[in-house]
């Protein structure tokens, strides 16, 4: 038991310093798309390889940034069940919706995405 508390502490401290790292990339997303309108509207040049650098950051900031918003609650839920219930409850529709939500839809993307690979 204390080896799978050692375990997620480490898992936690790790999704800490990958949110807190990923986290400027909102910024140099922001800084890099204002690059873009201003080199295309103002200067008439255009840089495909640094439109599609901002579709590789959005990509990496929510992959990446998604265990440190699990981390801290931030993820939507639905409030009806959420909100004014127990901990434990919390926890049971955590559960759930991983269990039936999340993983089915990873099975459909890994399906389908298979022929692909």
């Amino acid at each position: 038991m204390a080896g799978l508390l050692s375990l997620a502490k480490t898992i936690d401290k790790l999704n800490e310093s990958i949110g807190r790292t990923v986290s400027w990339l909102a910024l140099f997303m922001v800084l890099v798309q204002f690059a873009v309108v201003l080199l295309r509207y103002v200067f008439g040049i255009g840089s495909i390889f640094m439109q599609e650098s901002i579709i590789y950051m959005h990509g990496f900031l929510f992959m990446l940034g998604a265990g440190y918003t699990l981390l801290h609650g931030g993820h939507v839920r639905v409030d009806i069940f959420y909100g004014a219930a127990s901990e434990r409850k919390q926890a049971f529709v955590d559960f759930f919706g991983v269990i039936f939500l999340l993983l089915p839809v990873l099975a459909l993307i890994a399906i389908y995405a298979w022929p692909y690979v």
